[in-house]
């Protein structure tokens, strides 16, 4: 019964250890509502974004691939609305977040 428990527990430090782990992303600064309509990064792209994330009808989010990440920590991504950059933090894939610890913007 005591091997049970500590093949369980192992176990179950592995899938927590497996859905969040740090990462480089690199991808454009969108929001929630409408993902991946902004990757061009257009003004008009940025005005709908920011309007989006300010009125709380979506979440600043990373758009890499075709993936997109709800940004947990906003106040990192906050002036970078529409645009190519690269980040470093820890994701969450079953949650499909992302915690940005630095972020850069890269050419498109």
């Amino acid at each position: 019964m005591k091997r049970m428990l500590i093949i369980l527990f192992v176990l179950s430090f592995a899938l927590v250890a497996a859905t969040a782990f740090a990462a480089d992303l690199s991808g454009v600064i969108t929001e929630t509502k409408c993902g991946a309509a902004h990757k061009a990064g257009t003004d008009k792209d940025i005005s709908c974004i920011k309007s989006c994330a300010k009125s709380g009808a979506g979440k600043l989010a990373l758009l890499a691939g075709d993936n997109l990440y709800t940004i947990t920590n906003p106040e990192k991504a906050t002036g970078h609305e529409g645009h190519t950059v690269k980040v470093s933090g820890k994701t969450d894939e079953s949650a499909k977040t992302v915690t940005i610890d630095t972020l850069e913007m890269v050419a498109k």
